[in-house]
């Protein structure tokens, strides 16, 4: 069921400042910055600046590599190379998540599939409404994809919003599947995921994004983690970078003690094949009687 005391304000607040966020990425990444560490952590501090917090670290995804990339200080993604750069990111005012990203593109020849995927978001705002399947959405997002020239990321899509869950129950597929319909009330991410390759992704070889699933600890270390990660995150995803800023590099090894009792849940990069470009845009609906109110404007964002 769709959360019926969703506070439109926060979400809106929310919305705002993600906004903001996200044209600081635009306006670095447009004056030749080239450095994913330096672009996350603007990103964020303008999050922070605005009395609010991230509601999961800022992605810095290049060409084949989709999302769930946190740069982090000793692999900070030199986008020097990159044909295209996903930026994704979200705030949230007391648990209420704005969720967003937008595709930059550096090599022409890649344009198009940064298009379909903007042009994909703005088929699927005019289709969703009360009574919509999920899967009328999806067959939008996949015909926008056939006049572009490109694949819709079949496992890949976008999700339902509660306050502090941001992957809630409704799925939003970018392939024509899927019975759930969009209720009055819902919060939604939209994200199409195009692609030039295969238009199926993987898990990659880097996790540098968790999220707490227990506050079960064994060392000392790895307690004072979880306390940490507890008090400032609670159950949203969160970055490696922010745990090694606060305890050191060491910390990885406790990282990797709460992955493998299960008590943080590990976020793999995710990539489609090589050589390809993954093309991605995305921003958070409230559904209501008459459609689909935008709450974040990346429409406004050139291709």
């Amino acid at each position: 069921m769709a959360n019926v005391a969703v506070d439109l304000d926060a979400l809106r607040r929310a919305g705002k400042i993600t906004e903001r966020a996200l044209l600081r990425a635009y306006k670095l990444l447009e004056s030749g910055e080239r450095n994913g560490l330096k672009i996350a952590d603007a990103v964020e501090s303008v999050i922070y600046d605005s009395d609010a917090k991230p509601a999961f670290p800022c992605n810095v995804s290049p060409d084949h590599w989709a999302a769930h990339n946190a740069p982090t200080d000793d692999r900070p993604t030199d986008l020097s190379g990159a044909r295209l750069v996903k930026i994704d990111t979200g705030a949230h005012v007391d648990g209420w998540i704005g969720d967003s990203a937008f595709t930059f593109v550096f090599d022409e020849a890649a344009r198009d599939v940064a298009a379909a995927a903007k042009a994909a978001l703005e088929a699927a705002m005019h289709k969703i409404r009360p009574g919509v399947s999920v899967s009328d959405v999806g067959r939008e997002i996949s015909r926008v994809a056939k006049e572009y020239g490109v694949r819709p990321v079949s496992n890949l899509g976008g999700h339902q919003i509660d306050r502090f869950i941001l992957h809630a129950g409704l799925f939003v597929p970018n392939v024509p599947e899927g019975s759930a319909v969009f209720q009055e009330g819902m919060v939604v991410a939209v994200e199409p995921f195009m692609s030039t390759g295969r238009g199926y992704v993987r898990n990659g070889p880097v996790v540098n994004i968790f999220s707490l699933e227990s506050t079960k600890a064994r060392s000392r270390g790895a307690k004072m983690v979880v306390k940490y990660v507890s008090e400032e995150f609670g159950p949203l995803p969160f970055a490696e970078k922010w745990v090694l800023r606060k305890f050191g590099r060491s910390a990885r090894i406790y990282l990797y003690e709460l992955a493998k009792t299960g008590s943080i849940y590990q976020y793999p990069i995710l990539v489609d094949s090589p050589g390809s470009v993954v093309g991605q845009f995305e921003t958070t609906f409230y559904v209501d009687k008459d459609g689909a109110e935008p709450l974040i404007d990346i429409f406004k964002i050139e291709v």
